[in-house]
Order: C-alpha cells, then sequence, then structure tokens
C-alpha cells in the first residue's frame, strides 16, 4: 500500500491535483495504525483533467476513463488499482456540502514512511468517519472515532457540525461504545 501512496503522491503532484488523505489511511497520521485493503483520497477533478489524469495512471494501473467521467459528474467515487502492488485507491471526488468544503481547506501536510501528503484532521476524519458510520452502522467506523477521540482534538468544531450535519444519533451510538468498552476491560 505504501508504494502505491507513493506513487499517486508523485502523479498528484505532477499533475497539479489537489487532494487529501482520508479514511482508515489517514489514521496513520494520528498513530492510529489498521490495516486497510485500500486508501481513500479526496480529490478535485474537473472533467477538463480527465485525459491527464486517466494517462498518468494508465501504465501499470487498472482504471477506467467511464468511471473516472461518471464519478466527476456525479460527484461520487471511481477507484484505481495499482497492478505490481495491487493497492486499491478509492477516489472521491469532493462534494459541493459546507463540510466538504471547509474539510479540504483545513487539510495539512504529514509525513509517514519519509512520504509526504496532505492528510485530513483529526476533527474532520472523525466527522467524516461519523458520517460513514451513520449510512453504513459500521462497527468498525465506530471503534475509530472513539479510538480518534481518546486523545486531544477540537470537541468545540467537531460538536458544531455534529449538530449541522444531524450527528447526534451515531454520536450517541460512539459513546454508548466506548462504556461497553470500558466496562469490558478492552
Amino acid at each position: 500500500m505504501i508504494e502505491t501512496l507513493r506513487d499517486f503522491v508523485e502523479k498528484a503532484n505532477k499533475l497539479g491535483l489537489e487532494y487529501m488523505i482520508t479514511g482508515s489511511y489517514a489514521m496513520s497520521a494520528y498513530g492510529e495504525i489498521r490495516m486497510t485493503r485500500d486508501i481513500d483520497i479526496v480529490i478535485q477533478l474537473r472533467e477538463e483533467m480527465l485525459t491527464k489524469f486517466v494517462g498518468a495512471f494508465d501504465e501499470g494501473y487498472d482504471i477506467s476513463k467511464d468511471s473516472v467521467l461518471r464519478a466527476i459528474r456525479s460527484r461520487s467515487m471511481f477507484n484505481i488499482i495499482n497492478q505490481t502492488h495491487g493497492g486499491k485507491i478509492d477516489c472521491i471526488i469532493q462534494k459541493d456540502t459546507a463540510f466538504a468544503q471547509e474539510s479540504f481547506s483545513r487539510r495539512f501536510k504529514v509525513s509517514v514512511a519519509k512520504i509526504e501528503f496532505w492528510t485530513t484532521t483529526k476533527e474532520d476524519l472523525v466527522l467524516a468517519k461519523l458520517l460513514w458510520a451513520k449510512d453504513a452502522f459500521s462497527e468498525m467506523q465506530i471503534r475509530d472515532i472513539a479510538n480518534l477521540t481518546e486523545s486531544e482534538y477540537d470537541s468545540d468544531y467537531v460538536t458544531k457540525w455534529i449538530a449541522k450535519m444531524d450527528l447526534a444519533g451515531i454520536w450517541a451510538e460512539v459513546e454508548q461504545w466506548k462504556i461497553r468498552r470500558d466496562k469490558a476491560g478492552i
């Protein structure tokens, strides 16, 4: 996975592509290492960049120009698979929501395994995982959120967005999960 990330970052930098690592891979920036099968990357990709973007990944990757175009138009996602290393990248076209725009504007550079890349803030990662957990009710996401919120973070910022995005119910589930975990002594 690390070589796939390294190659993506190099290609994105050459293209001038704005991106942000998110999801489970971003947790490594906060000392929370979890095995993952893919790298989630939010990207700002427009139709006029389509040919250059696909061309950058044409050799050594499985990529579908049609899938990329559909994702751009619907503001959804597509994936790229590294044929050499087997790493999978889920490219998520940045949404037009207030949260997505603010989250992207707050990204910052980190260095993990000698790769410097743009990543999401801890708070925005917590909120993104809350959104994913709300939609899929994934215990893995809830566990990730619980782990991320064990150390210092801007709780006022998180609380503001929980209210704005109607995430109080799933946030309560995270708090209940923490209580169960603590009682079990895990």
